[in-house]
């Protein structure tokens, strides 16, 4: 005689449980894809403002994290000629992380109106830049952009220094140029420096110069030895 099969009898609560597995499961995802960014840490900017790279990478409204496209961020960022390079980094504390790597604004182009970078380009003077000194007068091209790259090495507070740059080769008594990658920078202290490109360096050290000057007044050479030429 066969024997009958036994139904299994539906266990309720191991459904229940497992059903409410699943939906916490898939609650939590739909959280996490949805969570928003908490906050936005900007590193790296001088010139160019936190607000300007949040507007370029359009995540005012603080969209959600997980969503987010990290390449064309970084695309939008790149937009601004300020900035060369750009990392953008998401961390499990729902924070963007955007670090920037600016060109500096060495000076104003008096003559063109525009503003010459540390690489060479020029971008439009818009006003928005303040304590960038000026250059005066024509400079040749290719002593213009080694001056710019040897600048580009130097702090913002050195540049800030310098209100005036003029192009000043040195001359040999019949009227020959010995140096023609001599600059003549007027300092926002009074003082004035005579300097070319190759020791555009020194000016790192142009604070503990002028300090060791007691006050004194005058044109620092710096192109040839280092001595101060007192103006009365």
């Amino acid at each position: 005689m066969a024997q009958k099969k036994k139904k299994k009898k539906l266990n309720i609560k191991r459904l229940i449980v497992f059903l409410l597995f699943i939906y916490l499961i898939v609650y939590s995802v739909q959280r996490i894809i949805n969570e928003p960014i908490k906050n936005i840490i900007i590193t790296g900017n001088y010139y160019v403002s936190d607000v300007d790279i949040i507007e370029r990478a359009n995540i005012k409204n603080y969209p959600p994290i997980v969503k987010l496209n990290i390449n064309e961020i970084k695309k939008k960022i790149l937009e601004n000629p300020l900035i060369s390079e750009v990392q953008v980094k998401r961390n499990l504390h729902f924070q963007l992380i955007i670090k920037v790597k600016e060109l500096k604004v060495i000076c104003l182009d008096r003559a063109n109106n525009v503003l010459l970078l540390e690489d060479g380009s020029k971008i439009p003077n818009n006003n928005e830049y303040v304590g960038i000194p000026t250059l005066i007068n024509y400079t040749k091209e290719d002593v213009l952009k080694k001056f710019l790259n040897e600048m580009g090495n130097l702090d913002y507070g050195i540049i800030s220094g310098i209100s005036e740059i003029e192009y000043a080769p040195s001359m040999s008594n019949d009227e020959k140029v010995v140096d023609e990658t001599r600059f003549l920078l007027k300092m926002n202290d009074g003082n004035s420096v005579y300097i070319n490109i190759y020791k555009l360096n020194n000016l790192k050290y142009y604070q503990k110069i002028y300090a060791s000057l007691q006050d004194k007044q005058g044109i620092l050479h710096l192109d040839s030895g280092s001595y101060l030429e007192e103006v009365k």
